[in-house]
């Protein structure tokens, strides 16, 4: 079916007081379909485009260079009885939490709930549009500037088909969950998704994620945590991606040879003139620090690899979590995530202790996933 010739309506709202109406009639319904715009190149942080949000008659454009009081659509997000629907919502929950400082609560993502309704992973917008309406949504705006003003006819318009057809896509989808009895199961993953952005965006999380990290020394260790942390701090204060400021090859190389004066700075891996020069004296200062502790106050060794003996273990428990897709009607990247893998594997290969911190091994997949891979391999 060919989407040009269909007429959309669509709003397009750049004032305070539209926006607080809209908010006012969407707070009514028990779902909004929602969708973001915008760039980010050269920056930390996304800068917001444009905001689209639909119940399935009208596609609303919400311009957010002329928008000053946001307090309406922040309720909106956060409003328990309206659920915000979704597709491949990642990055559109980095543009809420920079812009407004919340995260949509409750919310729902279609790409998520296709892999449980039809076993397809990471669907596209597009496929996804095709399986449930038979309808052709084209993508020519993609890489649009959404920052730019005024927007063309074709970008509002492309704009508005990404929330209007999620809008009718999302009850007939619901309807597909109930009939498996997975509907829950969809949603604990759309909370796991909630909680894995924000531990991927604390870098205390996330410093023993650099590359090589466990061939450091904990000293090393210790003054790599410091770096990362502070790179992170720079970063977001300054809106400029990490790796502008030092990227992790950098970071490691610092921690690796603790080098004592500028000049050795300089010789580091990946390091630029203009880096030594902002940088130096803040590097030699954390190294400064590190070289003050004693031993008993460095970071902890990280665990290496594990073996190459263990690479059989490994595709035991894919393929054992494929079969388990397989009965659960389940797209098998669902069932087994790759970063459920490693602790899984070193809990059964080293005993280490498991982590029950991440939702993604409770709710429905501790049952039907976990308790069966351990209950087959831990003994």
């Amino acid at each position: 079916m060919d989407t040009q010739n269909q007429n959309l309506d669509i709003v397009w709202v750049d004032n305070d007081a539209a926006l607080a109406k809209w908010c006012e009639y969407w707070s009514t319904l028990s779902f909004v379909a929602v969708d973001t715009e915008f760039v980010r190149r050269t920056t930390f942080y996304p800068v917001t485009g444009l905001i689209q949000i639909s119940e399935g008659k009208q596609a609303v454009l919400i311009d957010p260079q002329t928008i000053a009081d946001w307090s309406p659509l922040r309720a909106l997000l956060v409003n328990e009885d309206v659920m915000k629907v979704f597709h491949a919502c990642s990055e559109d929950l980095d543009v809420f939490d920079h812009l407004l400082g919340v995260l949509p609560t409750p919310f729902y993502d279609t790409q998520i709930g296709e892999a449980f309704a039809s076993a397809q992973w990471s669907l596209s917008y597009v496929k996804l549009v095709k399986a449930y309406l038979d309808i052709d949504v084209a993508k020519d705006e993609t890489r649009s500037d959404w920052t730019l003003r005024p927007l063309t006819d074709a970008q509002k318009r492309y704009a508005a088909l990404d929330v209007i057809y999620l809008a009718e896509v999302y009850p007939m989808q619901v309807e597909r969950l109930i009939a498996k009895n997975m509907l829950d199961w969809v949603l604990e993953d759309c909370e796991s998704l909630k909680w894995q952005y924000l531990q991927n965006n604390d870098a205390e999380q996330n410093w023993d994620g650099v590359k090589a990290a466990w061939r450091l020394s904990p000293k090393g260790l210790t003054l790599l945590r410091l770096l990362y942390l502070w790179r992170d701090e720079r970063a977001r204060a300054n809106d400029t991606p990490r790796g502008q400021v030092l990227k992790d090859r950098t970071l490691w190389a610092l921690a690796k040879f603790m080098p004592d004066n500028a000049r050795d700075i300089g010789k580091t891996e990946e390091i630029t003139p203009k880096q030594v020069r902002l940088y130096s004296d803040t590097v030699l200062e954390k190294i400064a620090l590190v070289n003050e502790l004693s031993a008993d106050e460095y970071q902890k060794p990280l665990p290496a690899p594990l073996p190459s003996e263990a690479g059989d273990l490994s595709k035991a428990m894919r393929a054992y979590s494929k079969q388990l897709a397989q009965q659960l009607e389940l797209a098998p990247e669902v069932v087994l995530k790759r970063k459920l893998l490693d602790p899984l594997m070193r809990h059964v290969y080293e005993g280490s202790p498991m982590d029950w911190s991440n939702p993604a091994f409770n709710g429905w997949r501790k049952d039907k996933v976990v308790a069966p891979l351990l209950e087959k391999f831990a003994n």
